[in-house]
C-alpha cells in the first residue's frame, strides 16, 4: 500500500534503503491522513501493520515479508514464460538466500524446481508453423510439399480429429464423432491437447518442424496454444498467411466468406506481426509450382530466424 505512493522501487534504482523507507512512510502517513476523517481507527492499524512489517520483528512481519521475495520471483518467472524464454530473470532469483520460513523454503523448492523444467524444455527448438488461409487455397497442398523438402510434420486438425473420433481407445470419440457430423467446433482445450500430443509424436520421432493447418481460427486459439504448449514444449510459433488469388473459384471466393476469414483472423495476424520475423503473407494467386516458391522462401527465412 505504501507503494501507491513512493511507486515500486527496485534495488538496482540506486535509492538508499533510509530514503526509501522515508517515501513509503509518507505513503502510509498519507493513507493514514485519508482514512483520517472516516475511520481512523483503520488507518492508524494499516500504519502499525506497516510499521511492524518494516521492523521485521514479530514472527508475522517476517512470514510476509518471506512471501513478498517469494511473490517477486514467482513474477520474474511469470515473465521468462510469458517472453517465450527469450528473458532469463536470474538476478531476481537471489531473493532466495532471504527465504527463512520453513513454508517460504518449501514453496521456493517448488518454484525453482518448476523454473528448471521451463528452461530444460526451452533448450528442446521445436517450432510450429501455422499455415492459415481461406478455403480452397491450397494449404494442405503446400504443408505436403514442404514436408518432403524439409522432412517436416504436417498436422491437420480436422484429420486429427477425424482418426480420433474413430479411435476406440480415446475417451471422447464419441463425442468429437458427433461434433464432427452436427459441423460444431470441439472445445478449444480437446483441439489444443490433440496438436500437443500430435507434436510431441512427431518431436519423438526425430520431426523437430510441425507445420499446422485448421488452427488458429481465431486470437483466442492462438493465445491458449502459447500458454498451454509454447510455454513448455514449442519454442517458436510462426504463422504464414496464403491470401487467395483472383482465380479461386466464385464459390470459395465469395465476399463473405473472404470477410469472414479476415475478421476471424485479423488479431491472429496482428500478434505475430508485432514480433519481427514470425509472420509471412503469400499470395495465392498462381500455380501450384510457382506459390510453393515463395512458400519455400518464407518457410526458409523461419528455419534461418529460429536457428539461426
Amino acid at each position: 500500500m505504501a507503494e501507491s505512493y513512493a511507486g515500486d522501487i527496485p534495488t538496482y534504482a540506486g535509492v538508499t534503503k533510509e530514503y526509501k523507507f522515508k517515501l513509503e512512510d509518507f505513503g502510509t502517513r498519507y493513507i493514514q491522513s485519508l482514512l483520517n476523517p472516516t475511520n481512523p481507527t483503520l488507518g492508524t492499524k494499516i500504519r502499525t501493520a506497516w510499521l511492524e512489517y518494516e521492523e521485521g520483528k514479530t514472527a508475522e512481519a517476517r512470514f510476509i515479508r518471506d512471501m513478498d521475495k517469494l511473490e517477486c520471483m514467482i513474477q520474474a518467472y511469470e515473465y521468462e514464460q510469458r517472453t517465450f524464454g527469450e528473458k532469463d530473470l536470474e538476478e531476481f532469483q537471489g531473493l532466495s538466500a532471504k527465504v527463512s520460513s520453513a513454508e517460504g523454503k518449501a514453496w521456493l523448492e517448488l518454484l525453482q524446481q518448476e523454473r528448471q523444467a521451463h528452461f530444460s524444455k526451452r533448450k528442446r527448438r521445436n517450432p510450429v508453423v501455422f499455415f492459415i488461409g481461406a478455403p480452397g487455397v491450397g494449404k494442405k497442398t503446400q504443408c505436403a510439399l514442404l514436408c518432403q523438402k524439409f522432412g517436416f510434420q504436417h498436422i491437420s486438425l480436422n484429420d486429427v480429429l477425424h482418426e480420433r473420433s474413430n479411435d476406440p481407445t480415446y475417451p471422447h470419440a464419441e463425442f468429437v464423432k458427433d461434433c464432427i457430423e452436427e459441423k460444431v467446433d470441439v472445445p478449444r482445450e480437446l483441439a489444443i491437447n490433440l496438436l500437443e500430443r500430435k507434436i510431441n509424436e512427431g518431436n519423438e520421432e526425430g520431426k523437430k518442424w510441425s507445420l499446422v493447418d485448421g488452427f488458429p481460427e481465431c486470437i483466442q486459439d492462438l493465445l491458449e496454444f502459447e500458454e498451454k504448449v509454447n510455454f513448455t514444449h514449442v519454442n517458436e510459433t510462426l504463422l504464414t498467411y496464403i491470401r487467395p488469388g483472383s482465380e479461386a473459384s466464385d464459390e470459395i471466393n465469395s465476399a463473405k466468406r473472404i470477410q469472414d476469414f479476415q475478421v476471424r483472423n485479423a488479431e491472429v495476424e496482428n500478434h505475430l506481426k508485432a514480433a519481427e520475423g514470425y509472420f509471412k503473407e503469400i499470395n495465392g494467386d498462381g500455380l501450384v509450382e510457382e506459390v510453393h516458391v515463395e512458400v519455400t522462401q518464407a518457410v526458409n527465412e523461419f528455419i534461418q530466424h529460429v536457428e539461426g
